[in-house]
């Protein structure tokens, strides 16, 4: 082969990134001007692969067999540093072992929602302490040092680390940059949100919703029996005229069974980009609130996952009955604050629903005020994006969902004959 054609393995190490951009930016396009802002460089210096805030470094000797043994963990471990300058770990000013560890859970949490990892029973075990909340480096890194979880440092860096942290030592120039990435992303108007938020809230949320949405949600409903009495059908002459006849002996006992037709599983979804305001969240948060504790709208064993959503899935709450509703909602933390992509919420659906832990849901609720990245592909159960006033962003919902206004006139109907800016 001529030497003029022959690739150096430092530039097949930039094509490679490449090539994992190329597919990131496929399933994560409101990420574009956060990659831009990263540019992959070969360093002999850098025994792995790491990020300084100017650029992400890395060894091509490393970088090579890694490639060839698994494309899917280096285009994992490319949106993990990646997050890493998004949520500035590297310009925190800690240090030391627990500290990157913790930085590095704290990454892996936002990335097993978004590109689920094989089985690993210490991520999986630390993964299931945390109860799908969302927590900070900060926040993580006290959990560690109170030892939180049973496992050992070791084990917990071989499951959760991917990059050498060594290089985190960024200039005022590069922090800067991503603390400007981080902060501004979603909140100028555009449509595409780029980064993830790091913001925490905690805001009451045990208000009354202001609209009934029983309405709606009845299409959905499933009809079967469930175990609570039935007084409507309940024969009160032939339970009285047993007992005066025979002392204590009804002829007839209250039915122990009613067929009831409500909703066993549903999903809602919260904005809680930076394009929403805090108070528009607490008004997202009272609509919830009004539909779960309606004991009419759910049989007492139901499943409702409530997810907070920027651009990443931020936090997810899993309710199974109304009083374990109340007892939650008073003070609830809002996870976001970054751009505004909607689609991370329909993947992370879509896992609990192959893994079996949804198996009948008919409807998802998204509260938001429009304006992000929606899915192209229709989902097999309704979706309904709810806004609290109608606005132009409505028109960018897809044909195959129900637009819902919770203020304002009603909307014209999809391609399906569905409404669209249908007013609650």
């Amino acid at each position: 082969m001529d030497s003029r054609t022959k690739i150096s393995p430092s530039e097949l190490g930039v094509q490679i990134f490449q090539n994992c951009l190329v597919e990131l930016l496929s399933r994560f396009p409101q990420l574009d001007a956060a990659f831009a802002a990263l540019p992959c460089v070969p360093d002999e210096a850098v025994p792995t692969v790491g990020v300084d805030g100017a650029a992400l470094r890395f060894s091509p000797r490393w970088i090579l067999p890694l490639y060839r043994d698994g494309p899917a963990r280096l285009r994992r471990g490319y949106l993990h540093m990646l997050l890493h300058c998004l949520y500035l770990h590297p310009f925190a000013g800690n240090s030391g072992r627990l500290w990157n560890l913790a930085a590095d859970i704290a990454v892996e949490q936002t990335l097993s929602a978004a590109l689920p990892a094989p089985p690993d029973r210490v991520r999986d075990g630390c993964l299931q302490i945390l109860g799908g909340e969302a927590r900070s480096a900060e926040a993580l890194y006290e959990m560690l040092r109170e030892s939180a979880f049973p496992f050992s440092t070791a084990e917990m860096e071989a499951a959760f680390s991917f990059d050498s942290h060594a290089l985190w030592r960024p200039g005022p120039e590069e922090r800067q940059k991503w603390r400007a990435l981080a902060s501004g992303a979603g909140r100028g108007g555009g449509r595409t949100g780029h980064t993830a938020g790091d913001g925490a809230e905690t805001v009451g949320a045990g208000g009354p919703g202001r609209y009934d949405y029983r309405r709606f949600l009845r299409q959905f409903t499933t009809r079967r029996e469930e175990v609570i009495p039935d007084p409507e059908n309940f024969d009160l002459v032939l339970y009285s005229f047993g007992m005066d006849l025979y002392g204590n002996l009804p002829l007839i006992e209250p039915l122990e069974y009613q067929e009831a037709a409500r909703l066993a599983e549903l999903v809602i979804a919260i904005d809680t980009s930076g394009s929403c305001s805090a108070e528009t969240v607490r008004r997202f948060l009272e609509e919830t609130y009004a539909i779960v504790s309606a004991q009419e709208n759910f049989f007492r064993e139901m499943k409702v996952y409530l997810i907070q959503c920027d651009c990443l899935v931020q936090s997810v709450t899993v309710i199974r009955s109304a009083q374990e509703w109340l007892d939650s909602c008073r003070r609830i933390t809002i996870q976001g604050r970054g751009g505004t992509d909607f689609t991370p919420v329909f993947r992370y659906v879509e896992e609990l629903r192959r893994n079996k832990e949804l198996n009948d849901l008919k409807a998802l609720l998204y509260f938001t005020d429009g304006d992000g990245v929606y899915p192209r592909q229709p989902t097999e159960y309704q979706t309904a994006f709810v806004f609290l006033h109608k606005n132009n962003h409505m028109d960018h919902v897809p044909s195959w969902a129900v637009t819902l206004a919770l203020e304002g006139p009603a909307g014209c109907t999809n391609d399906s004959g569905q409404v669209r800016g249908q007013t609650i």
